[in-house]
């Protein structure tokens, strides 16, 4: 049987005749469950007559007004109005409908004109020839608004306030909801023609087409948020669609009522006329390995369409995978956001806070540097959307005065309380105190087992009884550790935290709290500190370091290494080698701005960012490990370049809390560091002659080689390739540097620096400096260009020269210029409005993909 609808009188008692008449003429829609009826006659005895009133009108499909001179005169009648009105707002779905039972005023009341009254054309009962007659044509009104209204299948305002709801607050007066700030995510599949072949999927149109879809990814990748996104956004195209959370699945083997109830809190309309439709979808949540959800998910698929399941991935590849009930589904991946994805999301973010939708692209950019140095190219913190808004959110006011730690590293310690809490855990200090206090001897034990981040269930039961004889310890506390939402599991016999970043937080921690213990090992790390694991254990060390002892370890060991070079300068006779290179492969200008779009252009730098990001794996990590050791200047090149990626957590940690004078200290070794790196290829030219030769013999020796072409065409396309690869380098290291010390408070700091200096490096430095600080392009910033074009012209230094135009005209393409500084900085760099696109000789690039073989 389908569900009736629930109908309201709202009537005056003095009425009440009028009313019985309706109620006897609508006999037959009951008869039919079509309608059931309430008015407060039926109130019992003794109840609370206000809330039932009030309830009933709330769960009402249809309000019926019985609309006489009596009900316009009743202040209880008018109320009923108003609420019913009210109620209309939250569920559009409502029908108000006025029955004018008797001539009134009915047409100077609010704004009852604009509803469609009955009986037809607002006449009133009294005025029809026979009572049956009208109430006829108000029975016929009525049972049409009704079927209309059965088919009438929206989302309930309750359930939409549910999928639109986000757990994160801003300082703004506006409530966030998902649509504020959702970005579609990156996703992955894998082609079903193409073996191998990893495909992304870029918008709704592509996640839909398949008709069977699991859908997987890490905790707090935005499972739940792409599931409830997806159903508002499939409602909103007209496809009928049903949301399942498979935790809230019952015990109950009526199926068919199980889907009916889910109905019934999502949607208006009729279920059984809904269920006639074609093409309708479910999405299914959080799936388990429970027989019953599996069992649901079965008996769904001869009613439904398409399928999405979200699922955990640990879930899916532990018992999915292989599952034969699922070998028609694809398999979409959740992957951590990309570059531009992520500042998209910035943007939405900064566009909700504020009243004005431009924002400049130097907070965009600066937002970028925090949350970068905080996820660490995506091995500590998932670029995932929850850790990004995160950390946005604890960059406002949100951050406890009296932290010990610094700004960065409360962003982890409020992404662990947090998941603490969701797990659970009880709010008070000491509860939150003991767990921290336990991780960290966890992550310490962990540490010198000398394991990948896990300890045996054996090793891990001597740790807890040792623990335990020493340290109280709740088992609500330890339970919740191990819950769904904590941040230890086990797996496969070993334990481990959950996510990367609570590990070294924790271990972090504790070598800072022992420091003096634990002296000789920190010592031992900083010498290695190329090693990935151990560059990142300092990192979380100086997060909670108070002590400057680790500071001037790492400073003294940086100052150190290589050095037995001399920071280049960037001489002219440093980088003469480029000349001919810039002089036939680099243009003069790149591509003009005014046939580029700006957000075009900074999302196709993202993407090279992206490129370079995901090209750093852990193999290649290992292999740099293993060359280290084998090569004192491969170790100490990558020693020195791990200590400026510390000593840059360091200044952007502890800016407001070292001295001027260690600050200058950290931002001259950063920069001397990294000009002692490009010296390694500019100290000798002659030995990149010898480099020439060498690959020039092993490419006159392979199947490649062209002999219609003079040994010394060949030896010059190949010394320009093996120059530009030294000056890729060479800039490198001074953008290395350079992003290493982008802090704006430090301006004063380096402008002295670079004055006491005084070599064309630390100019290229400081103007990369400035460009990469600055919120406005102005005049102070047009001095600094006028100032290195006017010292570093192109007839006496190209390489400084050419340097400055292309990273001018890049920060020109992405940042929003006044129109006066924009023509003027095309003029100083001599570069006219319209200009032809960059194409490269085809000669060399063909030559330079035969090289890349060898």
């Amino acid at each position: 049987m389908s569900c009736p609808l629930n109908l309201f009188y709202s009537y005056c008692h003095t009425d009440n005749e009028q009313r019985a008449a309706l109620e006897k003429h609508l006999a037959m829609l009951v008869r039919n469950n079509i309608i059931c009826q309430w008015h407060d006659g039926k109130i019992t005895a003794g109840s609370d007559w206000k809330s039932n009133i009030e309830k009933n009108l709330k769960e009402a499909d249809i309000v019926i007004f019985l609309i006489t001179t009596n009900w316009l005169g009743s202040e209880a009648c008018i109320a009923e109005w108003d609420l019913a009105k009210k109620l209309c707002k939250q569920q559009p779905n409502k029908l108000l409908i006025p029955v004018i039972a008797t001539e009134c005023a009915w047409l100077d009341f609010d704004d009852m004109r604009t509803k469609l009254v009955l009986p037809y054309d607002g006449k009133a009962v009294s005025k029809w020839d026979t009572p049956e007659s009208a109430w006829l044509n108000v029975y016929e009104g009525i049972k049409t608004a009704a079927n209309e209204q059965k088919k009438n299948f929206k989302l309930t305002h309750d359930f939409t306030v549910e999928l639109q709801s986000v757990e994160f607050c801003s300082t703004s007066s506006k409530e966030i909801v998902l649509d504020d700030i959702f970005v579609f995510p990156n996703l992955r599949t894998y082609s079903d023609k193409i073996d191998g072949v990893e495909l992304e999927i870029d918008n709704i149109d592509e996640l839909v087409a398949h008709k069977y879809q699991f859908i997987i990814g890490e905790s707090q990748s935005g499972k739940t948020k792409l599931s409830a996104w997806l159903c508002l956004e499939l409602h909103k195209k007209g496809i009928p669609c049903l949301y399942f959370d498979l935790n809230q699945l019952s015990n109950s083997k009526d199926k068919y009522k199980e889907l009916k109830n889910v109905f019934s809190e999502q949607l208006t309309g009729n279920f059984d006329l809904w269920m006639e439709q074609g093409d309708k979808y479910i999405i299914f949540d959080n799936l388990s390995k429970d027989n019953k959800c599996i069992d649901f998910i079965k008996y769904t698929e001869k009613q439904f369409n398409k399928f999405f399941i979200f699922s955990n991935k640990d879930i899916y590849k532990s018992y999915f995978i292989d599952d034969e009930r699922f070998l028609e589904y694809r398999e979409i991946s959740i992957k951590p956001f990309c570059h531009y994805k992520q500042e998209e999301i910035i943007k939405k973010w900064l566009k909700f806070k504020s009243a004005s939708s431009d924002i400049e692209h130097s907070l965009i950019d600066s937002i970028e540097n925090n949350i970068n140095s905080i996820i660490i190219n995506n091995k500590i913190l998932p670029r995932y959307p929850f850790f990004i808004l995160s950390i946005l959110q604890t960059y406002e006011s949100f951050m406890p005065e009296n932290l010990k730690i610094t700004a960065y590293g409360h962003c982890y310690q409020a992404l662990i309380v947090a998941r603490l809490i969701k797990s659970g855990m009880s709010q008070e200090d000491s509860a939150l105190e003991s767990a921290f206090t336990f991780c960290s001897r966890l992550a310490f034990e962990i540490y010198i087992k000398g394991e990948e981040q896990v300890i045996n269930e054996f090793d891990f039961k001597i740790f807890y009884e040792q623990y335990s004889s020493e340290y109280i310890i709740k088992d609500s506390v330890f339970n919740r550790l191990f819950s769904e939402y904590g941040i230890l599991e086990k797996k496969h016999g070993k334990i481990k935290f959950c996510i990367s970043y609570s590990f070294y937080y924790f271990l972090g921690k504790y070598l800072t709290e022992n420091y003096n213990e634990n002296k000789e090992k920190i010592s031992c790390m900083v010498k290695s500190s190329y090693a990935r694991h151990n560059s990142l254990i300092l990192i979380f060390t100086i997060h909670h370091a108070n002590d400057i002892s680790i500071i001037d370890e790492i400073l003294t060991h940086t100052i150190c290494v290589i050095d037995d070079k001399t920071p280049a300068a960037l001489s002219k006779k440093e980088t003469s080698i480029f000349n001919d290179l810039l002089s036939t492969i680099l243009p003069e200008h790149i591509e003009n701005s005014e046939n580029t779009n700006i957000e075009d252009e900074r999302k196709k730098e993202r993407k090279y960012r992206t490129q370079h990001e995901n090209g750093l794996d852990e193999n290649d990590e290992t292999s740099v490990e293993k060359l280290a050791s084998k090569s004192d200047l491969l170790n100490q090149v990558f020693q020195c370049n791990k200590n400026i990626e510390i000593l840059s957590q360091i200044l952007k940690n502890k800016t407001g809390s070292l001295k001027k004078k260690k600050l200058a200290e950290i931002v001259e070794t950063i920069c001397d560091a990294g000009l002692r790196m490009a010296s390694v290829m500019l100290e000798d030219h002659n030995e990149i002659e010898v480099a020439v030769k060498f690959v020039y013999e092993q490419y006159k020796d392979s199947d490649d080689y062209d002999k219609s072409k003079l040994e010394s065409h060949h030896l010059n396309q190949i010394r320009n390739i093996v120059s530009f690869r030294v000056m890729i380098w060479v800039l490198g290291c001074v953008e290395k540097a350079v992003g290493a010390i982008n802090k704006p408070e430090l301006k004063d700091i380096i402008c002295e620096i670079v004055n006491e200096k005084s070599t064309p490096a630390y100019d290229l430095i400081r103007y990369f400096y400035l460009l990469d600080t600055c919120k406005i392009f102005d005049e102070n910033l047009k001095l600094e260009l006028d100032f290195m074009l006017k010292n570093y012209p192109s007839d006496r230094d190209i390489f400084l020269n050419r340097i400055v135009s292309l990273r001018t005209q890049y920060y020109e393409r992405t940042h929003r210029i006044k129109e006066n500084y924009r023509q003027s900085i095309l003029s100083s760099l001599g570069i006219p409005y319209r200009k032809p696109s960059l194409k490269l000789n085809n000669n060399f690039i063909v030559s330079a993909k035969k090289l890349k073989k060898i």
